[in-house]
């Protein structure tokens, strides 16, 4: 992945592209939507929409749906996003598992499939079952426009290989570009995984609009975060930016993975709470659990049950994800932060002790303009930000990725 087009000026095409895609994120959030309106909100003429929306037309992202009613009880012919006619494909590749969806580009999804395997497969074998699953899919819906992959951080995405995941060492040396971009015949697109959850939220949140920036916290078996700041991922020099599991709270706390000491992500992950979880409250795993959300949500749930052992582990595990939020805001300033992933569970238990962290250590002036939420996405927020990976990018160039009938 070149990172000249990353720099390169807007000419007329770009500006052109950059409406069209405003356009359609309109439609994404109004469903039914005049020209007028459309004109109106974007400031721009309605011979200028006419223009845009018919090459929108064209390409079989919108249609026309009949009359509605506008301001002064005019009449209008009302647009729509086919969003039924351009599917994507998300895959989520993770410790343990990979899932793979279908959804369409408003992210209503279609199917959805995992694929448990074990840290000690061969990568070779685990690429391979998941680009079957993926040609599958091509073969099964004629009408997918792209694929979005989210994998764990740190993802370096100009290189296409992950720095480090702890606990999967194997997975150091797979390159995902090299691996999928002469796959399939169709684009493929790689973020991190909390970049692909910040995605998820900013596409299909909701979270109310317009925002001006969001951070997806994952607190999951890793934890990272993902920034959107005025409608665009935060990437950085290698594509790390806001790899916030790697950040110290504890200079002289046990050594990560990663060469650091006392890292976020040793204090506020699965296998952070699990790991006490097993030796203060045994009898919670007599039963074998499926995977470590499973094993986490006992805990939650023993918790609101009432229980003093899982009400104390929640109430440490909230405090580091509390800091984990002071950091996020002094750092980047964003508007909302939603925390997701498997810790998420925790929901209404973990709140107020991270509001508390907040509100103790970061400038009530700052503190009181940050929204703090838990993800409601009622699907897997990184599967979800896979889909969004596609759906970003493609609506981004619609005429780059989707072919164009007439000029």
């Amino acid at each position: 992945m070149s990172r000249n087009r990353e720099l390169a000026g807007n000419n007329t095409s770009d500006l052109s592209e950059m409406n069209r895609s405003a356009i359609v994120r309109i439609l994404q959030q109004k469903e039914i939507c005049s020209r007028a309106e459309v004109a109106k909100i974007m400031g721009l003429t309605q011979a200028s929409i006419t223009k845009l929306v018919g090459a929108l037309i064209d390409m079989g992202i919108v249609s026309e749906v009949g009359i509605v009613k506008g301001n002064g009880n005019r009449r209008s012919i009302g647009l729509r996003l086919n969003a039924e006619k351009n599917l994507v494909i998300g895959v989520k590749f993770s410790r343990h598992v990979f899932a793979i969806g279908v959804f369409d580009i408003s992210g209503k999804l279609y199917t959805q499939q995992e694929t448990e395997y074990s840290l000690t497969d061969f990568a070779d074998d685990v690429m391979a079952s998941m680009k079957e699953q993926i040609h599958a899919l091509l073969k099964e819906y004629n009408n997918i426009v792209a694929i979005g992959l989210a994998v764990p951080g740190p993802y370096l995405r100009y290189e296409g290989r992950i720095a480090m995941v702890t606990r999967m060492p194997n997975w150091k040396t797979v390159n995902f570009i090299d691996e999928f971009k002469n796959e399939f015949d169709k684009p493929v697109f790689i973020e991190q995984d909390a970049n692909a959850g910040a995605l998820a939220e900013w596409w299909f949140g909701n979270h109310g609009r317009p925002l001006s920036s969001l951070a997806y916290f994952l607190a999951g078996e890793g934890v990272g975060s993902g920034i959107v700041d005025h409608d665009r991922l935060l990437i950085g020099n290698l594509g790390i930016a806001s790899e916030i599991g790697h950040i110290s709270i504890d200079y002289k706390g046990p050594t990560c993975e990663c060469g650091n000491k006392g890292c976020l992500e040793l204090y506020s992950s699965t296998m952070a709470l699990l790991k006490k979880a097993e030796k203060e409250l045994p009898d919670l795993f007599k039963e074998p659990y499926e995977n470590r959300s499973e094993a986490c949500k006992r805990v939650f749930d023993a918790a609101r049950g009432g229980d003093k052992k899982a009400l104390k582990l929640v109430n440490e595990i909230a405090e580091y994800l509390g800091y984990g939020c002071v950091t996020l805001i002094n750092a980047y300033d964003p508007e909302i932060i939603v925390i997701g992933d498997s810790i998420a569970q925790g929901d209404e238990l973990l709140l107020p002790t991270i509001k508390r962290i907040v509100n103790e250590r970061v400038l009530p002036a700052i503190s009181s303009q940050v929204r703090i939420e838990i993800s409601k996405l009622s699907i897997d927020p990184t599967l979800y930000g896979a889909a969004a990976i596609a759906t970003d990018r493609v609506l981004r160039k619609p005429s780059e990725y989707l072919t164009l009938t007439k000029n």
